[in-house]
């Protein structure tokens, strides 16, 4: 099969090779953002990659229709910038990513709070002028802390297990409770709504 991919980043180019030699598909690949001044581009391919933040006009998916183009395949998660039913009314299928790393999501949240708990800008300021100085910078230590979670899907529980062993106490708050981690003592409405409310 031929597939065009539009808004292939450098580092995204190996892979593409890689795909190509397993599977034998071939995989003409741009820069290119995909849009109505692009979207001739897609001619004599059975099916289109992408990957932006941006929205696909309506109109694109008749444009997929004249070309003979079925298959739309966006390379990110949600797909809130696509009108799904022009989509099918044109007989596209769309596919997205099903989920990116929770963890890495997690992580990278835990990695900015220990960035705020530890000063880490100031005293890299700090220390560029050669001033060793800490104080009056005191850190804080997580596990001395409550941490709030907004959110308790796949990327909220793997923040909650991550702060929980760090030692902090944890609070979450979901518009649909996980009855696990309610049963576990996490969801609290109450204990959210305040941690909110001094933010």
């Amino acid at each position: 099969m031929k597939f065009i991919a539009f808004n292939v980043r450098e580092d995204e180019e190996k892979y593409f090779a890689q795909w190509e030699k397993e599977t034998g598909n071939e995989v003409l690949r741009l820069p290119d953002m995909l849009d109505m001044s692009s979207v001739e581009k897609i001619e004599g391919f059975d099916g289109v990659l992408a990957l932006q933040t941006g929205t696909y006009p309506d109109e694109m998916f008749t444009e997929f229709k004249k070309f003979g183009v079925k298959v739309f395949s966006i390379r990110n998660v949600g797909v809130d910038n696509i009108n799904l039913d022009a989509a099918k009314k044109n007989g596209v299928v769309v596919t997205n990513v099903p989920a990116y790393s929770p963890n890495a999501i997690a992580e990278f949240s835990v990695t900015q709070l220990m960035q705020l708990l530890r000063n880490t800008t100031i005293f890299r300021n700090k220390v560029a002028k050669q001033d060793f100085r800490w104080a009056p910078y005191v850190g804080k230590e997580l596990r001395s802390l409550t941490v709030g979670v907004v959110g308790t899907g796949r990327i909220g529980r793997a923040a909650i297990d991550i702060y929980r062993g760090f030692g902090a106490k944890v609070i979450a708050y979901d518009l649909y409770p996980n009855p696990e981690l309610k049963n576990r003592g996490f969801m609290s409405i109450a204990m959210m709504n305040y941690f909110l409310k001094q933010m």
